[in-house]
């Protein structure tokens, strides 16, 4: 899900015995590639009022002139998306810049309901992207939401968190998403092993500590992104997460297996972006209907 911090590429994981991919980055980087309705004028224009719960936003950036949406491109991603799920949204990075960026006409009038924006990875990076893909996506009047790729093998969770919260932006509305925390094997270029030098034991104190820092600065368990594949040897079949939302990465034709503890997901990531490909992005569907999608949102629908 994430590429090298300072590049543009993002390299996913490798298909699992040609079955379920175990994630976005390193499957293309094994396939040889590299790494979250149409609104008009007046839903871009909408601004947050709200009061900022854990940073201070920084102005809104102006999107450039509005084009028209690419009709064949609008076809393609509204056929792919998996039956049954009718909620699409993107998540995206810096790798989505190496060529094309987001054509946000197009992915209005696809119907991608939301966009999660990488914000951070370890305790220094910080996409150079992320302020402009956010303000952008919230202008098109998208659901938004930041992530962060986590770094256990750099240690600190406490302070990798708390780098998060300083540049996500969250803000207390009705369209800010929680934050998901990317957790899956390391990319191209992290020399560690799959579960990062880590035991079991080791990686769920980490994941704990991470986990648990995000949640008391934005007031809600964050989403988990995984695959099973990665969570269960690296966690150990680690079930307590389980009351968190999960974004389940795998791209087959249904949902792949849930990790331990979960017996649902939130989010499906059902396919990988591709940079040498127009209007190519990691795409997500909402396991529901827009009732769903609020559900993630701020505030909480009651009973939620």
């Amino acid at each position: 899900m994430t590429k090298a911090p300072g590049t543009v590429w993002r390299l996913t994981r490798a298909t699992v015995a040609g079955l379920v991919p175990a994630s976005r980055r390193l499957w293309r980087a094994a396939a040889g590639f590299t790494r979250r309705h149409p609104r008009g004028v007046a839903a871009w224009s909408l601004l947050v009022t709200a009061p900022v719960w854990a940073v201070a936003s920084a102005p809104l950036l102006p999107l450039p002139p509005a084009d028209p949406p690419v009709l064949a491109a609008v076809a393609a991603i509204q056929a792919e998306r998996p039956v049954g799920y009718p909620v699409g949204g993107i998540d995206i990075s810096s790798h989505d810049h190496r060529q094309f960026g987001i054509h946000w006409p197009t992915e209005v009038a696809a119907g991608s309901a939301f966009v999660y924006v990488k914000a951070t990875e370890g305790s220094t990076y910080v996409n150079p992207h992320f302020a402009a893909d956010y303000s952008a996506a919230r202008r098109a009047g998208r659901y938004v939401g930041a992530y962060v790729y986590a770094r256990p093998d750099r240690g600190d969770p406490v302070g990798q968190a708390e780098h998060f919260l300083r540049h996500a932006r969250f803000t207390r509305d009705a369209r800010t998403l929680v934050p998901f925390v990317d957790l899956e094997w390391p990319y191209a270029g992290v020399r560690t092993d799959a579960c990062y030098g880590l035991t079991p034991v080791q990686m769920r104190a980490w994941i704990h500590a991470f986990i648990d820092r995000i949640e008391r600065g934005v007031g809600r368990k964050p989403m988990i992104y995984t695959n099973t594949n990665w969570w269960n040897p690296c966690t150990g079949n680690d079930a307590s997460f389980g009351d968190h939302p999960l974004d389940i990465a795998g791209y087959t034709a249904k949902p792949p297996k849930l990790p331990a503890g979960w017996t649902t997901f939130a989010l499906w990531q059902y396919r990988p972006g591709d940079p040498d490909e127009r209007h190519s992005h990691d795409r997500d569907v909402v396991n529901g209907e827009p009732s769903a999608l609020r559900a993630l949102a701020w505030p909480p629908p009651p009973g939620a």
